[in-house]
């Protein structure tokens, strides 16, 4: 290639990518940071992929329409969030999303049985004057056991299966329903049986329940996902969570997490401790694959749930920061624990090398902030809520904790800090959910060579400091 044909190769080229780069700052479909401009700023590097809740005035258009859930959360304001990268959505047509807004999520239902079986899609399952007889299942642990009782325990172990008769329901035939062998869904309705009388037993129940199979209960992030499928799952059949039984479909030993259920519903059961049949008026199968794990951008009844679960643990609660508050900074730490029966060493991995040179320089730094350095989990989830209720920038490695971010009011910060090795594979679970919050993020990646274990990971002092400086810079301007 002659020297002007490569002139304008490399001319074509830079100008090629000062058009990409003119795109993405000014396409308002979503707002991604210059990364340069920002590293500027901050004087760091590796920061990435910061985005920020928009000013209210420059925004006409508005997430959600205020006239629907201003009778359910108090003191709902209209707002809108840039969007960030488009690669941190999927861009699927999820059933519950698709009907909620086409008004239209009841009229999908398929109707069985005299009306006394429903198929919502195949996502939800509902059926009417339903009896369950819990001696119709299988288990080898009970389910509720502390957990050093059961170190060794398998996930086999703590997995429940129904046989047929587990369920038994009026109906002269069943439908055909076609669920993937490897779903839950497909063991539960294999445990359907039919009978052509009315109940002639002794336990009834009138109350609205739902049964939920639970995977990782000892992990924050996937029990919050399972809560919100829960509660989702009961508002879209027009029920009220706090008057709903729950009904516990596995055997998992006694968790940390636990009193979650308690906090957001009515009475809740596991099945490996229920005896007796039981006759219930109107029971539902919660929605096993909710929007939030189909990465679903906007989410329905995410500021209900988080308000729910704020006045569940006490009485005045707002769902956003007032900007005359001090700021109050939770620094997330991990530490080695016993979590559940397959870790009993509690060996964790991504612990921080120096957190007490880390503390000692931001206590210096920032005087008039309250610093808060803490192993979450220690503390009784009630604790844990009120807590982060009152943070406004959450900050810590990535793990479960950062789970929290869900539950952050608006306007807070949470930032997310990444061994070197996650650059090449980012995780998007905390920056979803600082999105669906209608929280600002940021994250920063080590530059330290990636651990084979990555047990530790060592940050400077400076990071943390110009990011929270960069945050709490940010607070009142939003």
């Amino acid at each position: 290639m002659g020297r002007k044909k490569r002139s304008i190769f490399f001319i074509f080229i830079f100008a090629f990518t000062i058009f990409i780069m003119g795109m993405m700052r000014t396409t308002p479909e979503f707002h991604l940071y210059n990364h340069q401009l920002l590293k500027s700023r901050l004087e760091l590097g590796h920061v990435q992929n910061i985005f920020e809740i928009s000013p209210l005035d420059n925004h006409p258009n508005v997430r959600y329409n205020v006239k629907d859930i201003r009778n359910i959360v108090p003191d709902i304001r209209p707002r809108t969030v840039k969007t960030p990268e488009m690669k941190l959505f999927k861009k699927v047509n999820h059933d519950v999303i698709f009907g909620l807004q086409n008004k239209n999520w009841t009229e999908w239902e398929d109707r069985h049985c005299s009306g006394n079986f429903y198929n919502f899609k195949g996502s939800i399952m509902l059926m009417n004057n339903v009896i369950i007889d819990p001696l119709k299942k299988r288990s080898v642990a009970k389910g509720g056991e502390d957990i050093q009782s059961v170190i060794g325990h398998t996930e086999k172990d703590e997995e429940v299966t129904v046989q047929s008769g587990f369920f038994n329901i009026l109906c002269k035939e069943l439908p055909k329903v076609t669920f993937r062998k490897r779903s839950h869904f497909y063991n539960w309705f294999s445990g359907i049986s039919t009978r052509k009388g009315d109940y002639d037993g002794n336990s009834y129940d009138s109350t609205f329940a739902v049964l939920i199979r639970r995977g990782d209960y000892a992990n924050l992030y996937w029990t919050l996902m399972e809560l919100f499928n829960t509660y989702l799952t009961i508002r879209l059949l027009g029920e009220n969570p706090k008057t709903t039984d729950v009904i516990l479909m596995d055997a998992h030993p006694a968790g940390k997490l636990d009193n979650l259920w308690s906090i957001l519903f009515g009475n809740v059961y596991r099945i490996g401790h229920m005896k007796k049949k039981r006759f219930h008026k109107k029971l539902a199968w919660v929605l096993p694959d909710g929007p939030m794990s189909q990465y679903v951008q906007n989410v329905p009844f995410v500021e209900e749930f988080k308000y729910a679960l704020y006045q569940g643990v006490q009485n005045s609660s707002s769902l956003y920061h007032n900007c005359t508050e001090s700021q109050k900074v939770t620094f997330i730490l991990r530490k080695d624990y016993v979590a559940h029966p397959r870790n009993p060493k509690g060996k964790v991995q991504r612990k921080l090398s120096n957190e007490k040179e880390i503390m000692d320089y931001l206590v210096q730094k920032f005087p008039k902030a309250h610093i808060h350095a803490i192993q979450i989990d220690l503390l009784p989830i009630e604790e844990q809520i009120k807590l982060i209720y009152e943070t406004t920038i959450l900050i810590g490695i990535h793990g479960a904790g950062l789970g929290h971010t869900l539950l952050l009011r608006s306007g807070s910060t949470m930032i997310e800090l990444f061994p070197s090795s996650y650059k090449r594979s980012p995780n998007p679970h905390f920056q979803q959910f600082a999105y669906w919050a209608d929280v600002h993020y940021d994250r920063w990646y080590s530059s330290s060579p990636a651990q084979k274990s990555n047990e530790w990971v060592y940050v400077q002092p400076e990071v943390p400091f110009k990011i929270i400086n960069h945050a709490i810079d940010r607070f009142c301007k939003h």
